[in-house]
Order: C-alpha cells, then sequence, then structure tokens
C-alpha cells in the first residue's frame, strides 16, 4: 500500500460511522476507495479496474451507476475517467470489476495525449502499482544512503549535455530533500549503481518498449529486485524527448526516480508521484513526505544531530544559455484570480487574471476549456479574460507562450450549477 494510503489511514476516517466493510473478491470495499474521496470533492475520478475487464464493460459499469465518461486519449489499460456523484461512489466500488478509485488530475481532460507509469517493476511479479517498497535501499551504519548511477546511452533526440543535466537534475531534486546522496559511477552493473538508459523495442529485459507502452520503466531497489537491475530506469527512445515542452526530459526522470528510490504512485492529483506524467519544476510536498518517511531529511541519519552535514546533492551540468533562437525554458503563469483552483458557480462565465514571466518575453496568453472553447486573453506579463461556463464540470487551461514557441500553463475547475 503506497504512502499517501497509509498517511492518509491515519489522518482520514475510513467512511461513515458505522459503515459495514463489505468484501469484494478479498479485498474489502473501504481499501478500494483513495482516502483522498473521503469528503466532497470536484467530481472527477479515475476508475482502475482489474485486467480482465473489457474497456466497454467498464464503461457499461460507470455509465449505469450515473457517470459520464470522459474521453482521453493515452489512458493506461483498464483506467477510464468519469466525473458524477459523489455520493454514488459506495455503488460504485461494490462492483468486483472496479480495483480502485482515485481523484483524476483536471490536466488530463486538456492535453491531447497524456502519458501514463504502469508503474516500478517488481522480481516476483510484473508491474506492481499502488504500493510503497517496504525500507527502499538499505541504510549504511551512518543511516544513509550512497547510491551511484550511470547514464548508459543517451537519447538521440537532445544535445547529449542537455540530456544528462535534466536527468541528473531529477537526481539532484530527490536528493535536496532525504537522507541519499548520488554520484557518478565509471561503469554500469556495480552494487547500489542505478542504470539509465535510452532504449527502443526489445532491450535485454522483458519489459519491450513498444506503441502501448508508457514512456519508461523502473525497477524497484534492492531487496525488492536483485541486483543488478535494482533500481535501474529505462526511457523510451523512440519518444519526443524535450526540455520544458514536448515530453519534458526531467518531469519524466523525476517521476522514475522516485520508484528507483522505492516510492510507489501517488493518488493526489499534482504531486510527482501521481500515475500520469505532467511537467514538473520540482517535487510537492506529497512527494516530499514520501521519500522522507523512506529515508528521513537530510542528515538524519543515526550519527546525525548537530553539526551533520547532509548529502552532497548532485550538481547537474547547466545547460547552454537561452534567448531567442535555441531558447528551450518554458514560461511560468500565476492565476490570481479566482483564488481557487476548483470551485462551483452558477455564472454563465469567469473573470481569469494572473501573471506570466519568461527568461525572454512572454509573446501571447491564450486559454482553452474542456467544453471546446479557446480564445486569448488580454495582456501578457498582467493577463486577464472573461471564459464562458457550460453547465457541469469546466476545465480552464491558461497557457504562455514565448517566441520560440515554449509554453508553461496552469489549470483550474469550474463546476457550474
Amino acid at each position: 500500500m503506497k504512502l499517501i494510503r497509509i498517511v492518509a489511514t491515519i489522518l482520514l476516517s475510513l467512511g461513515a460511522a458505522g459503515a459495514q466493510i463489505v468484501q469484494s473478491r478479498g479485498r474489502a470495499i473501504d481499501e478500494k476507495l483513495s482516502k483522498l474521496l473521503a469528503g466532497e470533492n470536484s467530481g472527477l475520478y479515475l476508475l482502475v479496474f482489474r485486467p480482465d475487464v473489457a474497456p466497454e464493460r467498464a464503461r457499461d459499469i460507470a455509465r449505469r451507476d450515473g457517470y459520464f465518461c470522459h474521453s482521453v486519449d493515452g489512458l493506461l489499460p483498464g483506467h477510464l475517467v468519469v466525473s458524477g456523484r459523489h455520493a454514488a461512489l459506495a455503488e460504485l466500488v461494490g462492483h468486483d470489476e472496479v480495483a480502485y478509485v482515485l481523484p483524476a488530475d483536471p490536466e488530463l481532460l486538456i492535453r491531447k495525449r497524456v502519458y501514463g507509469c504502469t508503474g516500478p517493476i517488481m522480481a516476483a511479479s510484473s508491474l506492481a502499482e499502488y504500493r510503497l517498497a517496504a525500507t527502499g535501499w538499505p541504510k549504511d551504519e551512518q543511516g544513509r544512503v550512497a547510491l551511484q548511477y550511470v547514464l548508459d546511452s543517451m537519447t538521440r533526440k537532445l544535445d547529449p549535455n542537455i540530456a544528462r543535466s535534466q536527468v541528473e537534475r531529477a537526481l539532484s531534486e530527490w536528493a535536496r530533500y532525504a537522507n541519499i546522496s548520488f554520484t557518478p559511477a565509471l561503469q554500469p552493473g556495480g552494487s547500489r549503481t542505478i542504470e539509465i538508459l535510452f532504449a527502443t523495442g526489445a532491450h535485454g529485459d522483458s519489459y519491450p518498449f513498444t506503441s502501448v507502452t508508457s514512456l519508461a520503466h523502473t525497477y524497484y531497489p534492492w531487496p525488492a529486485n536483485p541486483e543488478p537491475v535494482a533500481g535501474d530506469m529505462h526511457l523510451n527512445d523512440a519518444e519526443l524527448w524535450g526540455v520544458g515542452n514536448n515530453i519534458d526530459l526531467f518531469s519524466v526522470a523525476l517521476h522514475e526516480a522516485g520508484h528507483a528510490l522505492g516510492l510507489g504512485h501517488s493518488d493526489l492529483p499534482g504531486a510527482v508521484m501521481y500515475p500520469y506524467y505532467k511537467l514538473s519544476a520540482g517535487l510537492t510536498s506529497d512527494d516530499i513526505a514520501a521519500i522522507q518517511a523512506l529515508y528521513g531529511a537530510p542528515g538524519s541519519g543515526s550519527l546525525g544531530g548537530a553539526g551533520t552535514q547532509p548529502p552532497t546533492p548532485v550538481q547537474p551540468v547547466p545547460p547552454p544559455p537561452t534567448t531567442g533562437v535555441g531558447d528551450t525554458v518554458a514560461p511560468s503563469v500565476k492565476i490570481v484570480q479566482p483564488s481557487y483552483t476548483v470551485f462551483s458557480t452558477s455564472a454563465t462565465s469567469v473573470l481569469v487574471s494572473g501573471t506570466a514571466t519568461d527568461n525572454v518575453r512572454v509573446s501571447a496568453v491564450k486559454w482553452t476549456t474542456s467544453t471546446g472553447s479557446a480564445g486569448t486573453a488580454a495582456g501578457t506579463v498582467a493577463w486577464s479574460a472573461t471564459i464562458p461556463l457550460l453547465i457541469g464540470t469546466n476545465v480552464i487551461t491558461v497557457r504562455a507562450y514565448d517566441a520560440a514557441g515554449n509554453s508553461g500553463w496552469r489549470s483550474l475547475t469550474a463546476v457550474r450549477n
């Protein structure tokens, strides 16, 4: 069981007082519902069905219980994004075919294509999802974890120095917040060494990259997997890797490095370890809490305390400066109004405003909705737009562009009554 569900068990009640736990194929119904759904929410859910349930059967179950099934390109097999009444969730998870229900990230509705992670690989089984490795990498006598890494092969889609810097930046982000360190290794195959490689098709393990796989896969650390594959990260070089746009290498490597350290998936939309990749600038508080539960904060080893120095993070190779031509830095966007990311209203439109910044210049700010509307906001550094709302759930995405075509975005969900 993954960390967020363990923490949520402590913080949240299991449901309505006195509710009876009903077994469904050996699993209690209350265990099939994310504890993040214990209270009212936006009404958007990610359903996970058993592997033997056909897609049409999954949609039929959701529709019969009153849920609307959204069309999302790229969902993992057995996954379905639906919207509907919170009160009907108890009936939904009562179906044997339903394995788990968690909050759906509203961003799943606004992307042209989503990319899901099938979960970390376990030696004794296939791809494991929604669980936390028991201990992570073993600690040394000082209570620390010193790991090595080696980039065994590089992508052909990026300059090698830029690709290396993005992967090392991802490792460094985890080392900032946990009692772990990373140092380069001279060759793959060593003990406590994470081998990172780009490959296509069959590449020497039992999980070849095909058109239906996710962008990458990663092996849980030792002892969940034996050496030398423990912690290894494989990235699909058939994809169009980029920096700050397209398929962002840093964001994917950050997610996969979490698996390499022993983390499963998080139920929390927006977290790096949510089962669908998203453009990330760094770890969220949920990810930090998870990694510190395994390894502790920097300097928290058994010989830690006053005067103890935290592990030295990887120092990434900085990418070349980007001004004008060759710029790969995406603009940053902030939504100031409304102040809530999920809200309800009876109005036919909503005024959305905020700010945008870029290392060179923001050239335009545009918006789209999950109901098919689109437009250009007034202003760039400070922008605003009046956006129409249809009855039901409206996911609004605001995206800022620079002259090089890079873009950064934020979203909010408006439920019109």
